[in-house]
């Protein structure tokens, strides 16, 4: 069961984007996550395992990771915090070591915003 916290949020993040969660409640999948510049698609799917004990702990960030499609480039290169098929099949892990989060304030439509400026211009590999 998930809490009034992660419910008021996910209800506010509802009307930014398409979202759904699967049987578990504990995977969130945001449909139409537009990239910035310089990806070879403009527009993905987004799926973020949620922390058990949000919003204390930040989305995106150690057991609560957040996965991209596996085929996602920048700039026809490898983004360096990306894991390919680290994750379910299709998937890739965007790794974040933290990110500014504040538990009090902060919520679903935080992360994605912050989600976007880590994906802007990223140092890549290869």
């Amino acid at each position: 069961m998930i809490s009034q916290i992660l419910e008021d949020d996910l209800m506010r993040l509802s009307c930014v984007y398409n979202i759904s969660l699967d049987d578990t409640e504990r995977n969130l999948y945001v449909d139409n996550f537009n990239l910035p510049p310089g990806y070879n698609t403009g527009v993905i799917r987004v799926l973020l395992a949620l922390p058990t004990n949000y919003p204390e702990s930040p989305p995106g960030v150690g057991s609560s990771r957040v996965f991209v499609p596996s085929m996602l480039r920048y700039n026809n290169k490898v983004p360096k915090d990306f894991h390919r098929d680290v994750g379910p099949p299709g998937w890739s892990w965007w790794c974040y070591e933290s990110i500014a989060w504040n538990s009090s304030s902060d919520d679903l439509i935080t992360f994605f915003e912050l989600l976007r400026a880590h994906m802007t211009k990223p140092p890549t590999r290869g």
